[in-house]
């Protein structure tokens, strides 16, 4: 199985042709975290424009920076759709802030249930 690590997430390439993100346990998420798990989960994906599971469970705060950046026209060009998993009351904050900030340039919704968000997913990569 294809996986990498940046300083504070672990990426994975699932064997059904997703890839799963999860933010470490108290990620704090700046502009260069954002640059730096966009960039290691198209390695993770082979350079193909794939479905991406975003776990953030686990985030604590993120700035508007890497909000802006994670919302930007590059993200189609490299992501077919993207689920964010959140629990907490503040990943659900992020999540619903981010889903609110701007028209998302791929598919992107948000979920409480990992496997709702696989299955989500599998239905968008046909």
């Amino acid at each position: 199985m294809v996986s990498a690590r940046t300083s504070n997430c672990s990426f994975e390439l699932d064997p059904r042709g997703f890839v799963v993100a999860r933010v470490d346990h108290g990620m704090e998420m700046h502009l260069d975290d954002a640059r730096d798990a966009v960039r290691v989960t198209f390695e993770v994906a082979g350079d193909k424009r794939r479905p991406v599971l975003v776990d953030l469970r686990g985030i604590r705060y993120q700035s508007r920076q890497a909000r802006d950046y994670l919302s930007s026209g590059e993200m189609e060009r490299m992501f077919a759709a993207v689920a964010l998993l959140v629990e907490s009351p503040v990943s659900q904050v992020i999540g619903n802030f981010f889903m609110r900030l701007r028209q998302q340039p791929i598919p992107t919704r948000l979920f409480n249930e990992e496997q709702q968000a696989v299955e989500w997913l599998l239905s968008i990569a046909g």
